[in-house]
C-alpha cells in the first residue's frame, strides 16, 4: 500500500485514534504520545500490506500492539517482593489486557441477539452441551453448533472493531406521541424513554438490532422485548432482521419551517376574520342565547373560535372526501399514531375537544384549549363519561350530581357554577336552532378560514416530504393536512391577540368554550 495513501487513512481516523488512547489511558499528553507511536508505527508498516481492504484491521491490530508495548514501558519499574517467590505474579500490564479481554468479550455478548445469545451463555458459561441446548430450546442440533459457529465469527470480528456508542446513550432524545382518530390504546407505549428513543433513532433508515444496542447504549437484552411491543403495534415494523419507524414524526425544524413560510397566508386570513367578525357582531349579538350580555371582547373570542372552528369541520369534511378513511390501526380502529422530536415546543393547543355530548344526546359543548389562553383558560377530561355529563347537566341547569366528582372539579375552576341547588353554565349557551343560526351568519368567515386551511395543508405536505423516509408519503399528506387544519385555527387567533382585536383577560375567564341544548 502506497504511504500517501495511507497518511490519508490515518488523517480521516485521527480523532478515532486519540479516542482510543483516551479511553486507555485518561490522561491526555499521554493519549498524544500513544497516538503519534500508532501513526508512526502504522506508516513504518503500511508497504507490507498488499490489500487496501485490510488498512482499518492492520491498523487497530497495530494499535493495539503500539499499546501494549507503551504500558510495558511504563510499568518497567516493579519493586521486587520476596513473598512472591515461588508464585505466579501477573504484571500490571497482564492485568489489564485480562480485564479488556473480559469487557470485550461483554461488550459484544451484550450486542447478541436473543437466540444466538442464549445458546452462548448456555455452551460457554453454563457447559451444557449441544444436544441438551437443543432439547431446551427446541432446535436441531446442527442449529445449536451453527449459532455457535456464527457467534465466534462475530465476536472474533467484534474484538478487532473500535465501538463507539451514540449520542441518545447518554443524550436521550425528546418523542412525544400523539393520535388521530378513534380509540387511542397506544398512549403507555411512550410511558418510558426508551421506545420514543427506539422510534427515533429508526427513523430515517431501517436499523439492526445491534445499531441499535450501539446508539442507545442498552444491552439487546433489553431492547428485544420493547422491539416486540413497537412492532406487535405496527409503530415499527421489521424487515430482513432490521426495524423501521412506521409512523409519522414531526420534527421542530420542520414546524418552524411550516410557520414561518405560511405567515402570509394566515396574517391576510386572520384580517379577514376580524373585519368580517366586526360586520356580523351586532346581528350575532342580538340573537338570544345566554351569554348575550357579555363583554365585547368575550362575544368576539366566542364567535372568531366558533367561526374558526367550524372552518376546521368545512375544511375537515372537504379532506375526508379527499383522502377517505383513516388507516386502519393495530387495534381496529382507524386513525393516526405519530410524533414529535420535542416537548409539544411547537403546540398551539392543550387540546381540542369539539361537540362532545351527555349520553342522552340532549346537550353537547366544544372547548379549544388554545396555549395563549392557557392562563385564564384550561378546560381538563377527567374521567370521561363523568367530564361529559357534568358539563351538559350544568348547560342544562339540572342539579348536580353528588356521585360525580368531575362537578366539583368544574365548579372550582370556575367552569360551571351552583346556585340554589341547580348547575350553571359559566359559557355561552344556545339553543340548537339559534346556534345553526350563528353557524349561518359566520359561515363567510368559516369558509374563508376553511380556504387558508386547503392552501397551508398542502404547502405542509410539499415540506413534510423533505423531513419523511419515502416509505411514509403517503400517510405523510393526510396526517399533514389533519394537523395543520389545527394549526391555521391557533394561528389565526395568535395573530389576533398580536394585533390587539382579541385581547387576554387578567382573570379566568372561559373564553372558547360553548355549549348547545338539543331539542
Amino acid at each position: 500500500m502506497e504511504q500517501k495513501r495511507a497518511a490519508e487513512l490515518l488523517n480521516e481516523n485521527l480523532k478515532k485514534i486519540f479516542a482510543f488512547s483516551i479511553s486507555r489511558l485518561y490522561n491526555k499528553n499521554d493519549a498524544e504520545d500513544l497516538t503519534n507511536e500508532i501513526v508512526l508505527n502504522v506508516m513504518e508498516s503500511v508497504h507490507r500490506l498488499q490489500n487496501d481492504d485490510a488498512f482499518y484491521g492492520f491498523m487497530w491490530r497495530i494499535a493495539e500492539n503500539t499499546f501494549k508495548r507503551y504500558i510495558r514501558k511504563k510499568e518497567n519499574k516493579v519493586e521486587y517482593n520476596e513473598s512472591y517467590m515461588g508464585t505466579y505474579w501477573e504484571s500490571p500490564e497482564e492485568d489489564y489486557i485480562k480485564t479488556e479481554e473480559i469487557n470485550l468479550l461483554r461488550r459484544e455478548l451484550s450486542l447478541l441477539s436473543k437466540q444466538y445469545r442464549k445458546v452462548t451463555v448456555d455452551y460457554y458459561i453454563h457447559g451444557k452441551s449441544c444436544s441438551e441446548i437443543s432439547v431446551e430450546q427446541k432446535i436441531s442440533v446442527e442449529m445449536v453448533k451453527y449459532y455457535l459457529f456464527q457467534t465466534r465469527k462475530k465476536l472474533k470480528e467484534g474484538f478487532s472493531m473500535t465501538r463507539e456508542f451514540g449520542e441518545r446513550s447518554y443524550n436521550p432524545g425528546v418523542f412525544r406521541m400523539d393520535f388521530w382518530g378513534g380509540r387511542n390504546s397506544y398512549q403507555h407505549l411512550f410511558d418510558r424513554s426508551l421506545p420514543g428513543n427506539i422510534v427515533l433513532a429508526a427513523y430515517e433508515n431501517p436499523v439492526s438490532l445491534e445499531d441499535l444496542s450501539i446508539e442507545l447504549g442498552v444491552s439487546a437484552a433489553y431492547l428485544e422485548d420493547e422491539l416486540e411491543i413497537l412492532v406487535e403495534n405496527e409503530i415499527l415494523i421489521k424487515t430482513k432482521g432490521k426495524y423501521q419507524t412506521n409512523i409519522i414524526i414531526f420534527t421542530d425544524e420542520f414546524e418552524k419551517r411550516v410557520a414561518s413560510e405560511t405567515k402570509p397566508s394566515y396574517k391576510k386570513a386572520a384580517e379577514n376574520v376580524a373585519a368580517q367578525t366586526d360586520k356580523l357582531l351586532p346581528t350575532l349579538k342580538a340573537l338570544d342565547f345566554k351569554g348575550n350580555d357579555y363583554s365585547e371582547n368575550r362575544l368576539k373570542w366566542t364567535f372568531v373560535n366558533i367561526a374558526v372552528f367550524c372552518g376546521l369541520l368545512i375544511s375537515d369534511e372537504a379532506m375526508c372526501k379527499r383522502f377517505g378513511s383513516y388507516p386502519k390501526l393495530s387495534n381496529g380502529s382507524r386513525g393516526f399514531v405519530y410524533g414529535y422530536d420535542n416537548d409539544y415546543a411547537n403546540h398551539h393547543f392543550n387540546g381540542i375537544y369539539g361537540d362532545c355530548s351527555n349520553k342522552a344526546e340532549t346537550a353537547s359543548f366544544s372547548v379549544e384549549n388554545y396555549r395563549i389562553i392557557e392562563k385564564c383558560q384550561f378546560w381538563k377530561q377527567h374521567n370521561w363519561n363523568d367530564s361529559m355529563e357534568a358539563m351538559c347537566d350544568a348547560i342544562l341547569e339540572k342539579t348536580p350530581d353528588e356521585d360525580n366528582e368531575a362537578v366539583v372539579d368544574y365548579i372550582e375552576a370556575g367552569i360551571i357554577s351552583c346556585e340554589n341547588n341547580r348547575l350553571s353554565a359559566e359559557f355561552p349557551v344556545f339553543g340548537e336552532s339559534v346556534f345553526e343560526e350563528v353557524k349561518e351568519i359566520l359561515r363567510p368567515v368559516s369558509e374563508s378560514v376553511a380556504d387558508c386551511m386547503k392552501e397551508i395543508c398542502e404547502i405542509a405536505a410539499e415540506i413534510h416530504k423533505e423531513y419523511t423516509p419515502k416509505q411514509l408519503h403517503e400517510k405523510s399528506r393526510h396526517l399533514c393536512h389533519i394537523q395543520q387544519q389545527m394549526n391555521v385555527m391557533a394561528y389565526i387567533v395568535e395573530d389576533l391577540v398580536e394585533t390587539g382585536y382579541l385581547e387576554i383577560p387578567n382573570r379566568k375567564e372561559n373564553l372558547c368554550i360553548f355549549g348547545i341544548k338539543k331539542a
